[in-house]
C-alpha cells in the first residue's frame, strides 16, 4: 500500500458529508435488510406452521447445501465483492465502454460455466446428496436429493442477478438490489403457504425457484436498464478487465471460508444428532441474523463503494476513517442488541413460534441455540466490514486464506461439541470460530492499514461493559416478573418484553454516556451534517 500522505485539515466538510452519505445510506439498506429479515422469519414460521420441527424439515434444510456450494464455487455471494473494484475502476477514469465491455464478459463466461455445473450436479445429486447428510435416513436422502434438484437452476437466477446487483452497487443506487431478497422470502413464503397441503415441502422449494426468477433476476434486469447497459455475449478470456475480475475471483471461488463452512458443518454433524436438531439451529441463527442484517450488513453494503472508490482515487485517511467509523457503528448496534434479545429469547421465540407446530420443547431448544449465536453476532458483523477492507484494496485472497484456514482447523471441533453437547454445541463452535475469524482479520487488516487496535478494541470493551451492565439489571428484573406472570402466554412474553427492553434502554443509554461512548450533541450534528466531529468517542 503506499504511504498514507499528511491529512488536509480542509477535508474535513468532504469527511462530515462521506459519513453522512453512510449514515444515510445505511439506514436505508437497514430499512430494507430488516424487512427482507422479518419475511426471512416468516418464511421459517411458515415452515413451522406447516410442518412443525421434524425430519422432514432437517430434509429440506439439508437441500441447500448443494446450491450453496455451487453458488459458492462461482462467487455468487461475492460479486458485489469482486465485480464493484474492477468496475468502478473503468468508471472513474472515464472508460466506461470498457467497463460495460467487461460487465458482458463476466456474465458470459461465467453463465456457461454454471450452466455445464448445474446439469453436472443435477444428474449426480444422488450421490452428492450422500456427501453432504451421511446420517440421515434413506427417506431423507430421497427427500433431500428430490429438493435439491429443485432448487438448483434458482443458481443461474442469483448469479446473473449478482452481476445485476453489483453494477447498481457500483453506480450508487440500493434500492431495487435491496428489493430481491424482499420477492424472494416473499414467493417461498406464498408457495408454503398456499401449495404445501397439495406439493408438501416441494412446495417450499418451488417457492426459492420462482423466488430467485422474479426478485434476484428479473427485477434486477429492470434496475440496470436504467443505466443503459451495453450487452454483448463475449467469451473474450484475455480482456485485462476479465483477468483482473478473475483474479479477484478465484480465491473465493477455490477457497472454502469458515462463513460457508459453519452452515455446511452444522447441516454434516447435525444430520446424526436427534431428528429436528438442524431444524431448531436454523431457526435460532436466522433469528440471531436479524440483529446482523439490519446492522451489519447495512453498514456493509453501505460501506464497500465508498471504500472501493476511495481506494481507487487512493485517498488513504479518509478510507482508514470510513472504515472504523463502520466498525464503530457495528459494535454500538450488534452488541447491546444481542444482549437484549438473549435475556428475552424465550419469550421472542415462544411470541414468534407459539401458534405453529412447534412444541414447549422446540420453542426451549431453539431459544437456547439463538442465545449461544448471539454471542458471536458482533463478529459476524464485523467480518462483513473487515473483509470489504481487503477486497476494497483488490485483496481477496488473505481473507479467503485465513477464512479456509480457520475452517480447516475447526471443523474437526464441530465433531467435538456436537457429541459433548449437541445442536448447542455446534451453535457455540460456530460461534467461537466466527469470533475467532473476525480478530484475526482485524489484526491482519490493521496492521496493514498501519492503524491501531487500541482504539477500536476499547471502544468494543466499553460498549460490552455498558451492555453487560444493563442487561443484568433487566435480567434481574425479568425474573423478578416471572414469579407473577408466567412468559409462556402471549400477554407473559409481551408484559417481560415490554419492561425488560424499556429497562435495558435507558441504563444502557445512560451507561453509555457515563463511559463516554458517543456524545449525544455530536450524535446528532453527525446525522444533520454540520462539522466534520464524529459520533463516536474513541
Amino acid at each position: 500500500m503506499p504511504n498514507t500522505p499528511t491529512p488536509d485539515p480542509h477535508t474535513s466538510s468532504a469527511a462530515a458529508h462521506r459519513r453522512r452519505i453512510f449514515l444515510q445510506s445505511a439506514a436505508i439498506v437497514g430499512a430494507s435488510v430488516f424487512l427482507s429479515r422479518v419475511l426471512g422469519f416468516l418464511r421459517e414460521w411458515a415452515i413451522a406452521d406447516r410442518l412443525g420441527s421434524n425430519a422432514t424439515t432437517d430434509a429440506y434444510y439439508a437441500a441447500f447445501t448443494i446450491p450453496d456450494i455451487l453458488n459458492y464455487l462461482l462467487a455468487g455471494g461475492a460479486l458485489s465483492i469482486t465485480f464493484i473494484p474492477v468496475f468502478l475502476e473503468y468508471f472513474t477514469t472515464r472508460r466506461e465502454e470498457e467497463g460495460w465491455r467487461v460487465f458482458s464478459i463476466v456474465l458470459s463466461v461465467m453463465s456457461v460455466l454454471l450452466l455445464i455445473l448445474l446439469i453436472v450436479a443435477e444428474v449426480y445429486a444422488p450421490v452428492f446428496t450422500h456427501w453432504i447428510a451421511p446420517g440421515f435416513t434413506a427417506e431423507q436422502h430421497r427427500i433431500v436429493t428430490h429438493l435439491t434438484r429443485i432448487m438448483l437452476p434458482a443458481q443461474a437466477f442469483f448469479y446473473i442477478g449478482g452481476v445485476l446487483s453489483a453494477v447498481q452497487y457500483a453506480r450508487g443506487r440500493f434500492l431495487i438490489p435491496s428489493l430481491a431478497p424482499l420477492v424472494y422470502n416473499g414467493m417461498i413464503i406464498s408457495f408454503g403457504m398456499l401449495l404445501t397441503d397439495r406439493w408438501g415441502i416441494e412446495a417450499f422449494s418451488w417457492g426459492v425457484v420462482a423466488g430467485s426468477l422474479l426478485g434476484n433476476c428479473l427485477l434486477q434486469v429492470y434496475g440496470v436498464s436504467k443505466f443503459f447497459p451495453q450487452f454483448r455475449f463475449s467469451l473474450n478470456l484475455r480482456h485485462p478487465g476479465f483477468r483482473q475480475f478473475l483474479r479477484l475471483t478465484a480465491p473465493i471461488m477455490l477457497g472454502f471460508s469458515l462463513i460457508f463452512v459453519d452452515d455446511w458443518a452444522m447441516r454434516w454433524y447435525g444430520s446424526f444428532l436427534v431428528p429436528a436438531s438442524i431444524t431448531w439451529l436454523f431457526y435460532g441463527k436466522t433469528l440471531m441474523r436479524v440483529v446482523v442484517a439490519i446492522f451489519g450488513q447495512a453498514a456493509g453494503v453501505a460501506t464497500f463503494p465508498v471504500l472501493a472508490r476511495l481506494v481507487a482515487e487512493e485517498k488513504w485517511p479518509e478510507m482508514k476513517e470510513s472504515l472504523q467509523d463502520a466498525l464503530r457503528h457495528v459494535i454500538l448496534t450488534i452488541v447491546p442488541a444481542s444482549v437484549l434479545m438473549a435475556i428475552l429469547s424465550r419469550q421472542i421465540v415462544f411470541l414468534l413460534f407459539s401458534h405453529t407446530r412447534l412444541q414447549l420443547a422446540d420453542i426451549e431448544q431453539t431459544a437456547l441455540a439463538m442465545v449461544i449465536f448471539l454471542a458471536g453476532a458482533f463478529a459476524w458483523g464485523g467480518q462483513a466490514i473487515l473483509a470489504r477492507g481487503f477486497y476494497a484494496l483488490k485483496d481477496t485472497l488473505t481473507p479467503t486464506l485465513i477464512g479456509s484456514g480457520l475452517a480447516l482447523a475447526w471443523f474437526p471441533l464441530y465433531r467435538l461439541f456436537a457429541e459433548r453437547w449437541q445442536h448447542l454445541g455446534l451453535a457455540a463452535a460456530s460461534s467461537l470460530g466466527i469470533v475467532i475469524y473476525a480478530a484475526v482479520l482485524g489484526i491482519v487488516l490493521f496492521r496493514r492499514l498501519r492503524l491501531s487496535l487500541f482504539p477500536l478494541g476499547s471502544f468494543l470493551l466499553r460498549t460490552a461493559a455498558a451492555s453487560s451492565v444493563a442487561g443484568g439489571i433487566a435480567f434481574l428484573l425479568e425474573r423478578r416478573l416471572e414469579e407473577s406472570v408466567s412468559w409462556q402466554s402471549m400477554t407473559g412474553s409481551l408484559v417481560h418484553g415490554a419492561a425488560a427492553s424499556l429497562t435495558f434502554v435507558v441504563s444502557f443509554l445512560a451507561l453509555a454516556s457515563l463511559v463516554k461512548l458517543f456524545s449525544w450533541d455530536k450524535l446528532r450534528l453527525a446525522f444533520a451534517g454540520k462539522g466534520g466531529r464524529k459520533p463516536w468517542n474513541i
